[in-house]
C-alpha cells in the first residue's frame, strides 16, 4: 500500500460506492436530520471537516453514504485494509488508511491534498469504537487540518442500532458548522485541541438532541446533564 492516496476515484471506483450508498439506504433506512435546514445546500461543495461518535463498525460506511452530496473522505483504520476481500474493497471507496499504533503523517498528506482540491472528510475523533456506551475523548488530530486548513468542522451525531430492513431507522443529525481561524499568535496544535473540544460538546449535545426525541435506543449513552 501507497503512502499517498489518489484524491481521485476510479471509474469502478465510482460505482462500488454507489453500490455501497443504495446497500445502506436499503437496509438501515437512513434518516438524516440538520441542525438547519440550510446546511444541505451550504456545506455541499465547501470543504469541511465531518466529525462524528463511533459506536459501531458500520459507521464508515453509512456516514460516507449518507454524506454522499458531499462526497467526503473517510478515515479507515489501516488494519482494514489488511483484510482479504474487505481491505480490496474499502480501497475502491473514499477512504484513507491510516495507522494509530504508531506515529503516521501519511494520512495527514492525503488529507491535505484532498481538501485543498476542494474535498471533505469525514472522521470518528474517538479512534475506536465506542463499547460502554460512553463517548471516548476526541483525539485533537481530526481537528488539525481544520486548524491549518481554516476549514470547518462539522459536527455529527450517529444514533441508532443498525438494525436492517425492517428495524429502527438508522439517523444522523448534522450541525452548525464551528468555523476555524486561528490567532496568528497561537500553535495551530493548540488550536486544534480547542477546536476538538468545542467539537466533542457539539457532538454529545446533537446526540442528546436525538435521545430526548427518539428515546434511548441502547447503545450509546451521553450525558445529559
Amino acid at each position: 500500500m501507497t503512502n499517498k492516496t489518489p484524491i481521485k476515484q476510479s471509474l469502478w471506483g465510482k460505482f462500488f460506492q454507489i453500490l455501497i450508498t443504495w446497500t445502506v439506504y436499503f437496509l438501515f433506512r437512513p434518516k438524516i436530520l440538520y441542525a438547519d435546514k440550510s446546511l444541505k445546500k451550504s456545506l455541499k461543495n465547501r470543504p469541511c471537516v465531518f466529525v462524528a461518535n463511533h459506536t459501531h463498525h458500520f459507521d464508515g460506511a453509512f456516514g460516507g453514504a449518507v454524506l454522499w452530496r458531499y462526497k467526503p473522505w473517510v478515515l479507515v483504520k489501516k488494519q482494514w485494509y489488511e483484510k482479504p476481500r474487505t481491505g480490496k474493497m474499502i480501497s475502491w471507496c473514499r477512504c484513507i488508511p491510516i495507522n494509530l499504533d504508531e506515529a503516521d503523517g501519511s494520512w495527514y498528506e492525503s488529507a491535505e491534498r484532498i481538501v485543498d482540491n476542494g474535498g471533505s472528510l469525514l472522521i470518528f475523533p474517538e479512534g475506536g469504537l465506542s463499547r460502554d456506551g460512553k463517548m471516548g475523548e476526541f483525539k485533537a488530530g481530526a481537528a488539525l487540518i481544520s486548524a491549518k486548513r481554516s476549514i470547518p468542522v462539522v459536527p455529527c451525531a450517529i444514533y441508532g442500532t443498525y438494525s436492517p430492513v425492517f428495524g429502527m431507522r438508522q439517523k444522523i443529525l448534522i450541525g452548525q458548522p464551528i468555523e476555524s481561524d486561528c490567532p496568528s499568535d497561537m500553535r495551530h496544535s493548540k488550536y486544534a485541541r480547542q477546536l476538538i473540544a468545542d467539537s466533542q460538546k457539539a457532538v454529545e449535545a446533537l446526540y442528546a438532541q436525538m435521545v430526548e426525541k427518539y428515546g434511548d435506543c441502547g447503545t450509546y449513552k451521553v450525558n445529559q446533564g
